[in-house]
């Protein structure tokens, strides 16, 4: 079973991903479940979903979602509600043993039978950021991934099991209330809880395949190439491996996810990029609905983060330097 969260302007995404998802499942049950983080109210008029839809507002009660909207963006409260997301859909459907989490941005491009028969000697798969140190002074480096964490959540697989409820259980009291992001303070999403799901829980997986979850963070470790009507991906954990799933975060839209400034790659030169973004854009255009991208949030109050470039980035980097230094230097006053 796939499960993926999104508002209403991300619904093309989801789509997308679900229609990836029951392209590759082959023999297991392509079952779809879409949280949807916003309000049903709000979708456009004549709307049908070709997957099940299951509203944040049929798991929390009123009261709560004002409370969580009032403190969270939209980004962050889509995070502060994915565990409870992904332990309804095990209640909600018993026969199902295995579950995949896929942000929206998400496209399988294999057959996912690697993935079931990882899941089979694990309570959960995690992916990590990146599996080896950068060789340059380019930025993000691993030290900023200590500020986001070790592990995505864009991506994570569980088998039903007592330990995965302990796992939900766990990571659904941390992150209802802790899902903002401030580095000072050590908080980012939902994912920085994941650092500790290695040491706390039993039969955790972390998959270093170079194939599983390409994206914009770890592109600079990993070359694509066609074969045939296929993706192999080269990393410095294999060779020759299919691209089972890429995540087009930062990539489709450069100013989504945690990296809008990076400076490590320089996309229009990565041709086998353009040619999958390409590819990914008619996924989007066939399941496009009119007026969806118009629909702002209902959930998350809170202003995302502007994204600052060019002089304006600079000039915000300059006032902070000479913050920084009246800070340092001692003024004399009266």
């Amino acid at each position: 079973m796939l499960v993926t969260l999104c508002t209403i302007r991300q619904l093309p995404q989801a789509f997308a991903l679900a229609d990836s998802f029951v392209q590759y499942a082959a023999d297991k049950p392509a079952s779809v479940l879409i949280g949807l983080t916003d309000a049903t109210a709000n979708l456009p008029s004549g709307f049908v979903s070709p997957y099940t839809l299951l509203p944040v507002e049929e798991l929390l009660p009123a009261d709560q979602l004002t409370a969580l909207s009032a403190t969270y963006t939209p980004t962050e409260f889509a995070a502060a509600c994915k565990p409870l997301f992904i332990a309804e859909a095990f209640r909600r459907y018993p026969e199902t043993d295995s579950i995949l989490y896929a942000d929206p941005n998400i496209q399988f491009l294999a057959a996912l039978a690697p993935i079931w028969e990882q899941l089979s000697v694990a309570n959960v798969l995690l992916t990590p950021f990146i599996t080896r140190n950068p060789q340059d002074t380019y930025w993000p480096d691993e030290k900023f991934f200590q500020n986001v964490g070790l592990y995505t959540s864009d991506f994570l697989a569980f088998r039903r099991s007592p330990e995965t409820d302990r796992l939900l259980a766990w990571w659904d009291d941390r992150v209802r209330q802790r899902a903002y992001i401030n580095f000072c303070e050590g908080m980012c999403l939902d994912q920085l809880w994941l650092m500790h799901v290695p040491v706390f829980f039993r039969e955790v997986v972390i998959v270093r395949n170079p194939g599983w979850h390409v994206a914009l963070w770890n592109l600079s470790e990993r070359s694509l190439r066609k074969a045939g009507t296929s993706w192999l991906v080269d990393g410095p954990t294999g060779q020759d491996q299919p691209l089972q799933f890429i995540n087009f975060k930062g990539l489709f839209n450069a100013d989504e996810g945690l990296f809008p400034l990076q400076n490590r790659l320089k996309l229009p030169a990565l041709l086998d990029i353009v040619s999958l973004l390409a590819t990914y854009r008619q996924a989007l255009n066939a399941r496009d609905f009119p007026d969806v991208s118009g629909v702002n949030p209902a959930y998350g109050l809170k202003p995302e983060p502007l994204v600052l470039r060019g002089w304006k980035q600079a000039t915000v980097k300059s006032l902070r330097a000479v913050t920084r230094y009246i800070d340092q230097v001692y003024l004399p006053f009266r």
